[in-house]
């Protein structure tokens, strides 16, 4: 299958200790290619940067999924830099969506040409599923309606407490993650959408590859069982 990842950027960050942190005014003043170049800033790529528990399992996911042969972009929502690759490499930053108000959100949003961006990757390569894993000022910063319009008509869209907007959308569903979700897989809120692309993941794994997107939500959801462990009754 070929999968598209839209992640998010998280508080915590790794970095060596002795390399500046640049707040969203110097990286609006300065630019990253100049941020980059400076000796007391160490780059980071950007799966490397962001140590969060639910960027740490997505990356879990991802590994397993390549390893079994499907092909995974994925892609960082940056309060600091906008849409950025994995791989691409970033200086330590302070700035997050969940510390700004609406109407700031909107206006980084559109400095940073978030929507824009992200329907230029999902349309760039013929994806089977795209996730959008993120939280709801990230939903806000991706303006989530907007480009759910760009999705094409064969791509399965899989967001996350999004239901007004999902609905919309014959391709499109919103799986729950919210507490009661978090109780039920024995994890946290912020780790819980992590964990359903592990367990998506795992299902891949066992060759129950999806159809549909009650299959997409199946297999978030569930540890997979086997065709053999099925025999086993």
């Amino acid at each position: 299958m070929d999968i598209l990842v839209i992640d998010q950027c998280s508080n915590s960050k790794s970095y060596p200790d002795e390399s500046v942190v640049f707040d969203a005014a110097e990286i609006d003043d300065t630019g990253l290619d100049e941020l980059r170049a400076r000796d007391d800033a160490v780059s980071v790529p950007a799966r490397k940067l962001y140590e969060g528990r639910q960027q740490q399992y997505i990356s879990e996911a991802v590994d397993s999924l390549r390893a079994d042969g499907h092909t995974v972009d994925r892609y960082f929502i940056s309060a600091g830099f906008g849409l950025v690759a994995e791989r691409e490499e970033l200086p330590p930053y302070n700035a997050t969506f969940a510390e700004m108000t609406a109407s700031e959100i909107d206006s980084r949003s559109a400095s940073l040409e978030i929507s824009e961006r992200t329907r230029d990757a999902i349309t760039s390569s013929s994806y089977d599923i795209v996730f959008f894993a993120l939280g709801s000022d990230y939903y806000r910063a991706l303006e989530l309606s907007d480009v759910l319009s760009a999705l094409p008509a064969d791509t399965l869209g899989v967001t996350f407490n999004q239901e007004e907007f999902a609905d919309q959308y014959e391709n499109v569903i919103s799986i729950p993650a919210r507490t009661e979700q978090a109780k039920e897989q024995g994890t946290i809120v912020v780790a819980l959408k992590g964990n359903y692309l592990k367990n998506f993941a795992d299902n891949l794994a066992y060759d129950n590859e999806p159809d549909s997107l009650d299959d997409v939500e199946s297999a978030c959801l569930s540890e997979p069982t086997s065709q053999q462990d099925l025999t086993d009754f």
